[in-house]
């Protein structure tokens, strides 16, 4: 069940553009960035769409606050890879699902102690790989050795990795087997890379999914009826 957790969609009257392209593509899921009424919503054409919440707030008090807001809408929390002292506490925080690597953060640096802190926490990094279509020549070598750094960093760290288009424009986004390639480009091997396509973005959907059913009360408790 191939996930892309994040399309930049610029609105909802494009919509349909993008979900025509999911549908060729493969894809049986998104998570868009436009607000959506409920968490999760499956469109008239069949897919399924994530709400995801990305972290704007700068300081650690006020990312908490943000968090508390969005968490219980959000399928997906994300944050991006910036200061060691917000990145940690991100990585720290089992409501914070992903650590985001993309474009405009390429120079962050995922430090061993950031990953170690994610991989006991359930947190893994995100490779927005919209950068790596969109930039050319010297720029696209940065962009590599960003990405390949911090894959590597992560994956030694035993974090988990996705991978997810960042696609503002339906060309930008990419087959699940593509996905995997990209994967391949930034140092991850076929079972990482397919591992980072297939399964993690599907194992946080649906631990999450548990976690925003009325029968959740904590980590390992939930209400039998």
């Amino acid at each position: 069940m191939p996930i892309d957790l994040n399309v930049r969609i610029p609105g909802l009257e494009r919509l349909d553009e993008f979900e025509d392209m999911a549908g060729r593509l493969g894809l049986t899921g998104i998570a868009p960035s436009v607000e959506l009424d409920k968490p999760v919503v499956v469109s008239r054409k069949g897919l399924v769409l994530y709400a995801r919440a990305d972290l704007k707030s700068k300081r650690i008090g006020s990312l908490r606050k943000e968090l508390g807001l969005l968490r219980r809408r959000a399928v997906i929390v994300a944050f991006p890879l910036a200061g060691v002292e917000t990145s940690n506490w991100a990585a720290e925080d089992r409501r914070v699902d992903l650590l985001t690597l993309r474009e405009d953060n390429i120079g962050s640096t995922l430090k061993d102690s950031t990953a170690h802190m994610a991989e006991h926490s359930g947190t893994a990094l995100e490779i927005q790989f919209a950068a790596i279509l969109q930039s050319t020549g010297l720029n696209r070598s940065r962009v590599l050795k960003g990405f390949r750094e911090a894959t590597r960093t992560a994956l030694d760290a035993g974090m988990k990795v996705v991978l997810s288009s960042g696609a503002n424009h339906p060309i930008h986004m990419r087959s699940p087997m593509a996905m995997t390639y990209i994967g391949f480009m930034i140092g991850m091997d076929r079972v990482d890379s397919r591992e980072a396509v297939f399964n993690t973005p599907q194992q946080i959907i649906e631990r999450n999914e548990r976690k925003l059913s009325s029968e959740f009360v904590g980590p390992g408790v939930e209400i039998v009826k």
